[in-house]
């Protein structure tokens, strides 16, 4: 048998030591992809009010990450092709609120985490037109201004008139190619002063709190998750982000 000279045998037992500690870090480390949806809508969630700012999910996101260790990377797909990914488990989480869906199902794929703070949509119209909306039931059978791809618990009831996003639905409203939207309180009021649009909040549309929807596949990370949301609602970071942006809601 020939002998191995001394020297590479303690070079090959030095080269297995030292990398093999780092292959194991690098596997060890956790990546989560999430949906942050496209970048042209939903200020000032997905996009800032102004070029400088990230977007409130954008810097919660990098506070979680903070807080869990987890590594988080965002992808911006359109709606359909989100949910798609989603399911299939391309993408591992997004942000909704359950009262967008049907009796609150969120899907039977995903888990769900604490809560992160109250947001409502309206039925929105031009000033001077809110009495002709006081209950869900009367926008029922009548065109309505939607976001193309949004989840609507009850879009059976009306006819969705699409448009591609936030800044559009208000243009429709405001040059009255429909009577009534739905849309987020916070985004209707931000681009109703962008566009100079004169908009009243006509009948609550839904209510719930924002929150990750989770794919089951990684549900092992949830845990960590919700430490770390709870661990920015306690230390007031999560409410400095919704002032920074002057949100109005509540943290529950």
């Amino acid at each position: 048998m020939k002998k191995i000279p001394i020297y590479f045998l303690m070079l090959f037992i030095f080269s297995v030591f030292s990398v093999t500690p780092v292959v194991l870090a690098r596997d060890s480390a956790t990546t989560l992809h999430f949906d942050l949806g496209e970048n042209t809508g939903w200020a000032p969630y997905r996009t800032g009010k102004t070029p400088n700012q990230d977007g409130i999910l954008s810097e919660l996101v990098v506070l979680i990450e903070k807080h869990s260790a987890i590594t988080f990377t965002a992808v911006n797909w359109p709606m359909k092709r989100a949910e798609f990914a989603l399911v299939k488990g391309i993408v591992d989480f997004d942000f909704i609120c359950t009262a967008w869906f049907p009796g609150g199902t969120y899907g039977r794929n995903f888990v769900i985490s604490e809560p992160l703070f109250a947001i409502k949509e309206y039925v929105i119209t031009l000033k001077g037109n809110k009495h002709l909306f006081p209950s869900l039931e009367s926008i029922y059978t009548m065109p309505i201004g939607t976001i193309a791809g949004y989840f609507y618990f009850d879009d059976y009831q009306f006819t969705r008139v699409d448009f591609s996003d936030e800044e559009s639905l208000i243009k429709a409203l405001k040059y009255k190619r429909v009577q009534a939207v739905i849309l987020e309180y916070e985004a209707a009021k931000h681009w109703a002063e962008i566009l100079q649009a004169e908009i009243e909040m006509a009948a609550l549309h839904s209510t719930g709190n924002l929150l990750i929807r989770l794919n089951k596949a990684k549900q092992q990370q949830l845990p960590a998750i919700n430490a770390a949301i709870k661990k920015i609602k306690k230390t007031g970071q999560l409410k400095e982000i919704l002032d920074k942006y002057d949100v109005e809601t509540q943290i529950f």
